[in-house]
């Protein structure tokens, strides 16, 4: 499998780095290059659909950011972030994760952005952004907060002396740079299973042991856990944490379904909200129900939740404390409901498996 990569382009709000980012990404897709642009203020309709842009969030933002664009990286998909990200912390968390990363840094003048920022068309970011600069409370970046330039971008582009045309070449020249290689066919579409139940119902352990069966059978298929997105985020207003995680692992779901690849989605989702909003933004999708009496997925979790070692893709399982779920919403109408405290690991499996062969045939029909 190839190698994937991310390009960072970071810039001021208004300084042309969406065009750059969906120019780019059209001229590498021209070239065969199944490129993913992650444009976070499409991405913040997701997690933050009523965003507060403080710290504490804008934080927990990037912190997932990077996340998606790493995963999808080591899944081997080119990726473009289209995101200001004012703090250079933010972009060098990424730079961290990911093995083949460049940073994009777009030269433009704040007079410059606000006129463009003001004149541009609807889309998804939102609207009048420095009108609300220099108000109280507000959180504008390169006026309210500082930006923080790259110090040793792999690529400055100056907005107001280049074109889109002539910036999206070099950025599709970094991305050959970085090993974009041109695919033998436009992947197929992905598909996600959502193992949901109770803690200590079992979710873990068969997520693990479906992903080796798959494997079996020639399919790869990532792994989403609620517990490293949470891990990842950081911490968070409190209120606010649990319904940002789930977010997160819809998002990350569905960018690693839209790049062709398997999804097992490894997460209590006590709120049906969470796994609903899954089915409704995941084409090919399926719910699968662990049911086991509540006593005996409290002595389970209290047993053997904290002591799995390491988990998905490398990342250490956590250490300490259990996942409290004072009220879980089971589904309504779950693809297949297994009972965990009277069948074993394998059977389940296997009865999983045949709803995993369902959805990947209507991929492949």
């Amino acid at each position: 499998m190839a190698h994937g990569f991310a390009i960072w382009i970071t810039g001021l709000p208004g300084s042309g780095k969406s065009a750059l980012a969906r120019a780019a990404a059209e001229a590498l897709r021209a070239r065969g290059v199944p490129v993913q642009v992650l444009e976070l203020d499409a991405i913040r309709k997701i997690l933050t659909p009523d965003p507060t842009y403080t710290d504490h969030e804008r934080e927990a933002v990037y912190r997932l950011l990077a996340l998606m664009a790493a995963t999808l990286a080591e899944a081997g998909v080119p990726v473009i972030v289209d995101a200001t990200a004012h703090r250079r912390r933010w972009r060098q968390a990424a730079r961290d994760l990911i093995g083949h990363f460049a940073e994009v840094q777009i030269e433009c003048p704040i007079e410059v952005a606000r006129a463009r920022e003001a004149a541009r068309a609807p889309g998804h970011a939102p609207r009048a952004i420095y009108a609300r600069a220099g108000a109280a409370g507000a959180t504008v970046p390169g006026v309210d907060q500082e930006y923080e330039r790259a110090l040793a971008p792999e690529l400055t582009i100056d907005t107001t002396a280049e074109g889109v045309a002539a910036g999206a070449e070099k950025i599709a020249a970094l991305a050959e740079r970085l090993g974009a290689q041109p695919s033998p066919s436009p992947p197929e579409p992905g598909w996600a299973l959502w193992i949901t139940g109770r803690p200590g119902s079992g979710k873990t352990t068969i997520a693990r042991h479906l992903a080796r069966a798959l494997a079996g059978r020639g399919v790869e298929a990532w792994i989403v856990d609620a517990a490293t997105v949470r891990r990842i985020a950081g911490p968070v207003i409190v209120e606010r944490v649990d319904d940002l995680v789930h977010r997160a692992v819809v998002c990350l779901a569905k960018l690693l379904t839209e790049a062709g690849l398997a999804v097992v989605v490894d997460a209590t989702a006590p709120q049906r909200r969470w796994r609903d909003l899954a089915r409704e933004l995941i084409r090919r999708f399926a719910e699968i129900q662990l049911a086991c009496p509540a006593e005996i997925c409290a002595d389970r979790e209290r047993a053997a939740r904290w002591r799995l070692g390491a988990g998905p893709h490398g990342v250490p399982a956590p250490a300490g404390g259990i996942e409290l779920v004072l009220d879980y919403e089971p589904a309504l109408r779950p693809e297949l409901t297994i009972y965990t405290d009277v069948q074993d690991c394998v059977s389940a499996v296997d009865k999983i498996l045949f709803v995993a062969d369902r959805l990947h045939r209507e991929g492949t029909a």
